[in-house]
């Protein structure tokens, strides 16, 4: 019998946990994939002037052609988090 699945919810306030708030600040690309369960193709929330797989808020991605653009809505949303949440 068919069951209904409930999509899991990609809230970035739950993700953000004292080990991604450090490798946040200590500008650790790896950690912080790991600590927030990124994807090695999902852009990081790390500042783009830091890290040059990171995001800047003010100039998004040309197309969304690839899934590392796609992502850029998500990296922008768990960079103001970890920001909001280094405060």
């Amino acid at each position: 019998m068919p069951t209904k699945r409930t999509p899991r919810n990609r809230d970035a306030k739950r993700r953000i946990t004292p080990a991604a708030v450090e490798a946040f600040q200590a500008n650790d690309y790896k950690a912080l994939h790991r600590a927030l369960g990124l994807k090695p193709w999902e852009m990081s929330p790390l500042p783009r002037d830091i890290e040059p797989l990171g995001c800047d808020p003010e100039r998004p991605p040309n197309s969304r052609a690839t899934l590392f653009d796609q992502s850029f809505e998500q990296a922008v949303e768990l960079q103001r988090a970890l920001l909001e949440a280094m405060q």
